[in-house]
């Protein structure tokens, strides 16, 4: 894989200790251990650079490895190696033993080293990746809500877009206060509530007690508090992504690739051109079926699933929009066309394989998506604002205007928040 050289390292790295080990081409061992301590890592360095190691090797094990990946990154050739290809034989493991193992791996080039970013797209994943999991934590305070008001007999999210829309959340405020379903129907100016009404009557079977009010009202102050941060970190995030705007407004003029999953996307391939095709580009993300052989035959099997899980979801969650679209356009004909023949989740697959490929080629030919019968896209990017270049004024119409949009307990929430804090 790679080509030999005459002095190499192997480091086994743990939580609270490091194992080295340098080995030459004439034979010559010497291992040592250290502790993950400052001192004790900056004599790991001039440890390695004392003894002109041409290159080091360690496994991707966990996070521990990044510190020791910045220490090393500007002295030495690094290599990240994924433990699933270095295993040594069973029955005889030490750490001194991994560490030697990884260094003789390492001087004679047989090592696979994993893809690591550079800094600002390292930034940029975790950025993303950190809004990824505020949102799915979100969704689980709001399912918690769910379950609560199913189990008191109210089943109104059944008949509502979104239990968590102004409308709905005007409703089930009105129910935490114990208003009437009537009462709080009549004070709703909405068509679609209106027409709703009787569904919405005969839904509520229950009456939410004084504890289901409590976990309820916990998990709304749950809610509220993470709706801050993912707002905030998405404001960040527009910032961070403003000089790929052409790359992304490539992505959003395919159909079901919105803002959110276009800058997810980029964040986890970074550059395109490291990829020499679109399907070293599927295999990269996991997404290439298997393959195996034997006596000829060619049997293919699942996905391999070794690659990015983050590029994975990011590419299921607008295959599902896809699906899901009520205009026709190419890539809803293919998911419809594979549905048939595989079924409605291997053909999500399929799909967003497909959306891989046919990202890797826009970005290569800097070309948008077109179709004949299908209307391009209108692309709209959110408006970054830097916090630092905002004035008093503007920040009192941001504040206006986001209070403005608030619904009554929300903004009365807010209102009495802002007394405490300015006395």
């Amino acid at each position: 894989m790679n080509p030999r050289v005459e002095i190499a390292c192997g480091l086994d790295v743990h939580r609270s200790k490091i194992v080295g080990s340098i080995v030459h081409s004439d034979g010559g061992k010497e291992t040592r251990t250290f502790t993950t301590g400052i001192d004790d890592a900056i004599a790991l360095k001039n440890w390695i650079l004392g003894n002109r190691c041409e290159r080091v090797a360690m496994e991707a094990t966990g996070i521990y490895w990044y510190p020791i990946y910045d220490l090393l990154e500007d002295h030495v050739t690094l290599q990240v190696v994924n433990p699933y290809f270095i295993k040594v034989m069973p029955g005889r493991k030490t750490d001194q033993m991994d560490a030697e193992w990884i260094a003789e791996l390492c001087l004679n080039g047989m090592v696979k080293s994993s893809y690591v970013p550079p800094p600002q797209l390292r930034t940029r994943r975790d950025m993303t990746r950190t809004l990824d999991r505020l949102i799915r934590t979100r969704t689980r305070h709001k399912n918690r809500i769910h379950k609560i008001m199913i189990r008191s007999g109210i089943r109104i999210a059944s008949h509502l877009s979104s239990l968590f829309g102004p409308s709905g959340l005007r409703i089930l405020y009105g129910l935490l206060e114990g208003q009437s379903i009537d009462t709080i129907l009549d004070e709703i100016n909405n068509a679609k509530i209106s027409r709703k009404r009787d569904e919405l009557k005969g839904s509520i079977c229950g009456n939410l007690d004084g504890n289901a009010v409590y976990l309820i009202r916990l998990e709304l102050k749950a809610i509220r508090s993470l709706n801050n941060l993912i707002d905030d970190l998405k404001q960040r995030i527009s910032v961070l992504m403003e000089p790929y705007t052409d790359d992304i407004e490539i992505l959003m003029s395919i159909p079901g690739i919105g803002y959110d999953s276009a800058v997810n996307i980029l964040s986890e391939i970074g550059d395109i051109h490291q990829f020499p095709s679109g399907k070293h580009l599927v295999s990269w993300a996991g997404l290439a079926p298997g393959m195996n052989e034997s006596a000829g035959k060619r049997i293919p099997g699942h996905i391999t699933k070794k690659g990015s899980k983050f590029l994975r979801t990011f590419l299921i969650e607008p295959s599902h929009s896809i699906a899901g679209m009520k205009r026709d356009n190419q890539l809803k004909r293919f998911f419809q066309k594979m549905r048939s023949k595989i079924g409605y989740k291997p053909a999500i697959i399929a799909l967003a394989r497909k959306l891989l490929m046919l990202v890797h080629h826009l970005l290569i030919h800097r070309e948008m998506y077109y179709e004949e019968d299908f209307p391009m896209k209108k692309i709209r990017l959110p408006e970054t604002i830097a916090p630092e270049t905002l004035n008093p004024h503007d920040i009192l119409n941001l504040v206006s205007d986001a209070v403005s949009s608030l619904n009554e307990p929300d903004r009365d929430h807010f209102i009495r928040n802002l007394n405490r804090i300015t006395g």
